[in-house]
């Protein structure tokens, strides 16, 4: 099977008017206790935390989720003073004072229910024994709140009452925007939901249904797709994949549904062309505002598979699930057609990792051979705009490298601290062309043998091309 990736719009933060503090991102931390706002420019990132408590704050990044080896920050404000310190801590213990304060204090306040901190630093210190750079890759944000202030500053503090961790994508174009962009009132929607599938007892399943997309009687663009997974299984539904068939489906077979590896699955189900894609953590996909995704056109596809990867390591055989996509479409055509290109490395028994290595990189290339083909009438290239990067338990760092004429160019996405249960698509800051002559690798790391990443791509098209066709 195949693994993920997108790529979208550029947008344009705004960081502050009249001085105010105007965050561009937020995630919840814990639901209805902790929040967590920021901005950033091309050198420093400000958050801003709120818990409902009148007790200290944490904040940090870690570099697994745990304290061990964190960079931390934790505030109060006891009668009116408040205290904030940079820490760096060891382990399961009360994090020491850094040597070198890194982060600086903008601002706190106690309310009486609500503690908030504001503070600052750089993306990059020149602390590399006690801080933690914050790069493009996925980062671990722990967090955690007591309900009374410490003692004293310099002593030993009081375990936390509660403690989290969440990845997140903290230097992003796209994921955790406070605002998103504004839906057409003439919006129309489509759902794409698994029919209510009894998941086998196996620890890992492909479960394929398929669906005949409405008739419209003009074109459409999707503009948005958004998983909805059934509440309660948000660790069960690890990934889904949305196949276009261009080839004719028999409409008797809207709503057949098996596994997708079954020999008495239909042949027409044997589609390629990936059409939308979600992984575990990922949110809602806006396109850009001057693309969409074409339905309802003549050589649009009328029969799409769904595929859902359920994770299921406890081997549970009371799941009903009903998880899949809500696609958002318009009558109002953006300026060009997007479409997708996968790459990376199918799943083969036959590759072996040598016993007792530490590390193994698995490579999967797109040819100029292949590309020069599919792009026969894009002589000028197509606009790369997001990513999704997708992998297994093991992965550790994902590379799209790409290289033309022998000559490698910037990376079109990376994630060095790759997150299984974290998988966001990821806006490029600036559109990257891909001309017909190009070699494309994906290039994984993982610390054992694990199945090989692949990436999809969203890309402007001005005449739609799909390498699965």
């Amino acid at each position: 099977m195949f693994r993920v990736i997108l790529i979208v719009l550029l947008v344009t933060f705004s960081t502050a008017i009249n001085g105010k503090f105007v965050p561009t991102h937020s995630a919840v931390l814990d639901e209805d206790n902790y929040y967590l706002y920021w901005l950033y420019t091309k050198e420093t990132i400000t958050f801003e935390v709120q818990a409902k408590t009148t007790g200290y704050v944490g904040f940090g990044i870690s570099p697994n989720g745990g304290m061990a080896n964190s960079d931390i920050v934790i505030g109060w404000v006891k009668d009116g003073q408040k205290y904030f310190k940079d820490r760096f801590a060891t382990g399961k213990s009360t994090p020491v004072v850094d040597t070198s304060q890194d982060w600086t204090l903008v601002t706190a306040s106690d309310n009486g229910t609500w503690t908030s901190l504001r503070f600052t630093r750089k993306l990059k210190t020149c602390d590399t024994k006690q801080d933690i750079d914050i790069t493009e890759s996925t980062a671990r944000v722990i967090w955690s709140y007591h309900t009374a202030d410490p003692a004293s500053e310099t002593g030993t503090l009081p375990q936390h009452t509660k403690r989290g961790t969440k990845s997140l994508q903290l230097l992003s174009y796209g994921a955790g925007l406070l605002k998103t962009p504004t839906i057409p009132d003439d919006a129309i929607y489509f759902d794409i939901l698994q029919p209510n599938v009894s998941v086998p007892s196996d620890d890992t399943t492909y479960y394929c249904a398929g669906f005949k997309i409405p008739e419209y009687s003009q074109k459409h663009h999707v503009i948005k797709m958004e998983p909805v997974i059934q509440k309660g299984h948000e660790t069960l539904v690890h990934h889904i994949l949305v196949y276009a068939c261009y080839k004719p489906v028999n409409d008797s077979l809207h709503g057949f549904h098996g596994v997708c590896q079954n020999k008495n699955m239909p042949k027409e189900f044997n589609c390629i062309s990936t059409m939308f894609a979600w992984a575990i953590g990922g949110g809602a996909f806006y396109f850009p505002e001057h693309t969409g995704y074409p339905l309802g056109a003549e050589d649009s596809p009328k029969f799409l598979i769904i595929e859902t990867h359920f994770d299921n390591p406890n081997k549970r055989s009371d799941y009903v699930d009903a998880s899949g996509f809500r696609l958002t479409l318009t009558t109002k055509l953006r300026q060009y057609d997007a479409a997708i290109l996968a790459n990376g490395h199918a799943v083969t028994h036959g590759e072996i990792i040598p016993p007792g290595v530490a590390n193994f990189k698995t490579v999967g290339i797109c040819p100029s051979q292949c590309t020069s083909q599919a792009m026969a009438s894009q002589p000028q290239g197509v606009k790369v705009f997001a990513a999704l990067l997708h992998s297994h338990l093991l992965g550790r760092k994902i590379h799209v490298r790409h290289i033309r004429n022998g000559i490698e160019l910037p990376l079109i996405s990376f994630d060095n601290e790759y997150d299984f249960n974290y998988q966001e698509g990821r806006i490029l800051e600036k559109e990257v062309t891909l001309l017909p002559v190009m070699n494309n690798l994906n290039s994984k790391s993982a610390n054992l043998n694990e199945k090989a990443p692949v990436w999809n791509i969203y890309y402007v098209n001005h005449t739609l091309f799909d390498l699965g066709r």
